[in-house]
């Protein structure tokens, strides 16, 4: 075999050796854009983007109820009690209609009787702040007000961000790896977790 038939067989090796890469990248390429069409169309799509929106009207109304305050009443003393079966350290835990609020003991041992107030939230209408009257060293009061405990009122802004991420991944959606990952992680992470905070806010634990 001469030199020249020696180059043509390369030439001819690297010719379709390309032809195959090309071949397989147009392959690659077409399952992606199949698979993108897949996830981003019919019952999943439809699926994701009902859960999106329930997330994102979640981290609208907690926002809502985080910073404006609906009704307050005045509470007696048989509408509140002490939890037994919760323990922080330095803190009381009061429950007033099952929402628990943590008063420290330097404010707690100081309170006026008779003058507890509840304050709800304006759209779940959960109890959200408890507020009552502090006798200071020198005789006069103060307003106190704590705000309950272990819920996403006390969370602001991060059970937001986390509700929003459906929300960013449905307006940035794009045919990249990041993409479905991002969906991913928020059917199994956001959405779970927006539902149990919205839980633990109607129910309280």
């Amino acid at each position: 075999m001469d030199r020249h038939s020696r180059a043509y067989g390369r030439e001819e090796a690297m010719r379709i050796a390309a032809e195959k890469m090309r071949r397989k990248k147009e392959q690659e390429e077409k399952e992606e854009k199949e698979f993108y069409e897949k996830i981003t169309s019919g019952w999943r799509w439809k699926f994701f983007t009902g859960v999106m929106i329930f997330c994102t009207l979640m981290a609208l109304c907690t926002t809502i109820d985080t910073f404006f305050d609906g009704s307050s009443r005045k509470l007696a003393r048989e509408e509140w009690r002490y939890d037994t079966y919760w323990r922080m350290e330095w803190h009381k835990i009061v429950v007033v209609d099952d929402a628990r609020f943590t008063p420290h003991f330097s404010d707690w041992s100081d309170r006026v009787e008779g003058t507890f107030e509840i304050t709800y939230s304006p759209i779940f209408q959960v109890g959200k702040e408890l507020s009552y009257d502090i006798k200071n060293e020198n005789g006069s009061t103060r307003r106190h007000t704590e705000t309950r405990w272990g819920t996403v009122l006390a969370w602001f802004p991060f059970f937001q961000l986390l509700a929003l991420i459906l929300l960013f991944t449905f307006i940035f959606k794009q045919r990249k790896p990041w993409f479905n990952f991002a969906r991913i992680a928020s059917l199994y992470m956001a959405f779970p977790g927006t539902l149990l905070a919205v839980y633990s806010l109607l129910v309280g634990f």
